[in-house]
């Protein structure tokens, strides 16, 4: 049983570094203990930070989000970075929140794949839109930003993701995916202002992104991270700004500064095929990728038929099970496609085919009918020869 304290709504002690960030100011009110205990945020993970929570009194925020607005129209390259905080209000757990915080959410969807975007997810989609977000590295494997309308192709799903059947979910300790790895050190290098949003920073491989914006920032080189969580970071004295609100909060805030929508973008947010790119039955597509899911060029070849009718057979392209061939069985009431893959898992002698259901993304069909990914995690498998 963790301990609950009754010492509540007492200034947060500590360097004004530490509660405001490295371009706050030392005369700004300390945030307020609104939570304490003693339980850890991580355990397993990083053991200094409790899962006590704070937040800024009303009126520094307001301070604090209109500076934030300032660096977000400063910038050039602003990259998003967010944790599992950035969903909790959807109602998809996290891990680091005590059961009691004001994190928690009394929102739960039938199953998680039926969970709507945040307010925080809309907004960051509309500074996408705005021109003002380049890219986003999401811990997440939940696809919320992409229904709020934001771009697959300039979303990292860094640690796997439901909706990419070439992408699963890493575990703890697992391998990240070399490209999406790959992609992430472009973007470490690359961005000149860092978004941190809901995560507790507790030693993630990825976390290098935070640590290395930092560290430009202190060289002059870029605006530094922003973070934005109810509870300590490790990274908080080295930040730029830092926030200690809900995110939904800061966003809303920032909606207000910047003239942003609060609601998913109209236009993004749902299954919209250009009509030459419709088959000639519902669920066949025709795609500018190759056989196997790589982008063709421009006129170079004739555009291919990707057939996600039920019962047809499709292959995997990318990541850990590329190759693994899996039948079409229909759709989620959203418009992904429910397919059915069977992996050989196991270790050594012991291995084994399984079967593993999988969902493709509508966002995926979308964004390839027009050319804009990368790449296709999918593609209908072909008998060699044919």
């Amino acid at each position: 049983e963790e301990e609950k304290k009754e010492k509540v709504f007492v200034p947060m002690k500590g360097k004004w570094e530490s509660m405001h960030g490295q371009r706050g100011s030392s005369s700004w009110d300390p945030p307020l203990v609104t939570f304490e205990t003693d339980a850890i945020a991580r355990p397993g993970y990083n053991e200094y930070n409790t899962a006590s929570e704070y937040n800024d009194q009303p009126h520094v925020l307001v301070e604090k989000v209109k500076l934030l607005a300032e660096m977000i129209k400063q910038s050039e390259r602003c990259c998003a970075y967010t944790g599992a905080g950035i969903s909790t209000s959807s109602g998809i757990g996290d891990y680091a929140s005590s059961s009691k915080g004001e994190a928690l959410t009394n929102t739960k969807p039938k199953s998680n794949y039926d969970a709507q975007p945040t307010l925080s997810h809309c907004v960051l989609t509309s500074l996408s839109r705005r021109g003002l977000l380049k890219h986003w590295v999401q811990q997440n494997h939940d696809g919320l930003p992409q229904k709020a309308g934001y771009p697959q192709k300039d979303l990292n799903e860094i640690h796997g993701a439901w909706y990419d059947p070439s992408n699963p979910v890493v575990m703890m300790n697992g391998q990240l995916r070399t490209d999406l790895f790959e992609w992430l050190l472009e973007w470490e290098e690359k961005s000149d202002l860092l978004l941190v949003l809901g995560t507790s920073l507790s030693g993630m491989n990825a976390d290098r992104m935070v640590t290395s914006s930092s560290k430009r920032a202190r060289k002059g080189e870029g605006l530094g991270s922003v973070i934005v969580s109810l509870q300590k970071t490790p990274k908080d004295s080295t930040c730029a700004l830092r926030i200690f609100s809900t995110i939904d909060k800061v966003m809303s805030l920032l909606a207000d500064e910047l003239d942003l929508l609060t609601v998913p973008c109209p236009d993004g947010s749902v299954f919209n095929v250009p009509e030459e790119r419709r088959g000639e039955e519902e669920d066949v597509f025709l795609i500018p990728y190759d056989h196997e899911g790589n982008k063709l060029l421009p006129d170079s070849a004739p555009l291919q038929r990707l057939d996600l009718r039920e019962d047809q057979v499709v292959r995997i392209t990318r990541g850990e099970f590329a190759g693994d061939k899996g039948v079409v069985m229909g759709k989620h009431e959203e418009g992904h496609y429910r397919i059915q893959f069977r992996h050989n898992i196991g270790k050594g002698g012991k291995r084994f085919m399984a079967p593993m259901m999988r969902t493709l993304g509508w966002w995926w069909v979308d964004g390839a009918t027009r050319g804009d990914l990368p790449f296709l995690p999918v593609v209908n498998y072909v008998e060699e020869g044919n």
